[in-house]
């Protein structure tokens, strides 16, 4: 299966029972209700519902991986430390001892959604065509350097990325992750923003793949050999 590395994430640990509560509060996806061998991606979110970073968010039982990019990492944690306050969570940094790549095209048969460990390898489906693999560096992840191959695929498949439609100030429904959006659980920072622009439906844009020649350079997000990513009004 075609795999590449995801070179430039960070892998945390976080412990603690207030974790998913304290996660909730904060990303616009609902991870409350997490349960164990469970993945799933939501954007932590300032109060101006502008992403701070996109994480997978795995359960692993007796805590969570959360895995996000790497130049994001210090400002999701000067965000979320200061809220903290008396809850029961903390987080340890553990990048410099796992490798973590991304598989796609051919997957495993692991259900969507759920996570397990296998000969010492963590695999989390992410979605129908997509998993992250994560690998103490001991063991060695068989793959090769994210290259435009990736790319041309993730056109192909719509798939957004970090550092193309998935920035560090974008709000979800600018960069193609509508579908992390909850749109009926508790409160969350950023909240209002969301639920005023879907109930307005206004500046609400979604990711479409378009031949080169047809699509507008200004709203390309990913530029592929024929084919691009853009980004348009819904």
């Amino acid at each position: 299966m075609p795999q590449v590395a995801f070179s430039d994430s960070y892998a945390t640990i976080w412990r603690g029972k207030d974790c998913l509560s304290f996660l909730d509060g904060l990303s616009s996806n609902q991870v409350i209700g997490l349960s164990p061998n469970r993945v799933i991606q939501s954007a932590i979110l300032d109060k101006n519902a502008k992403i701070i970073d996109l994480v997978i968010i795995l359960n692993l039982g007796d805590f969570l991986a959360v895995i996000g990019y790497r130049p994001n990492y210090d400002a999701m944690l000067e965000f979320i430390t200061p809220k903290i306050l008396d809850s029961d969570v903390s987080i340890s940094d553990i990048s410099e001892l796992n490798d973590i790549a991304i598989s796609y095209d051919e997957i495993t048969n692991i259900e969507i959604g759920s996570c397990e460990t296998i000969s010492d390898i963590t695999i989390a489906r992410l979605c129908e065509n997509m998993e992250i693999h994560i690998a103490a560096k001991i063991v060695e992840l068989d793959c090769e350097k994210m290259t435009q191959k990736f790319h041309e695929w993730r056109i192909e498949h719509q798939i957004p990325w970090y550092g193309y439609e998935i920035n560090r100030g974008s709000i979800p429904y600018n960069c193609g992750i509508n579908e992390l959006v909850h749109e009926s659980k508790g409160c969350y920072t950023g909240q209002e923003i969301l639920t005023r622009m879907r109930t307005r439906n206004r500046g609400i844009k979604i990711l479409r793949t378009l031949d080169n020649s047809e699509a507008n350079p200004q709203k390309v997000s990913t530029k592929g050999t024929y084919k691009s990513l853009v980004i348009v009004n819904q």
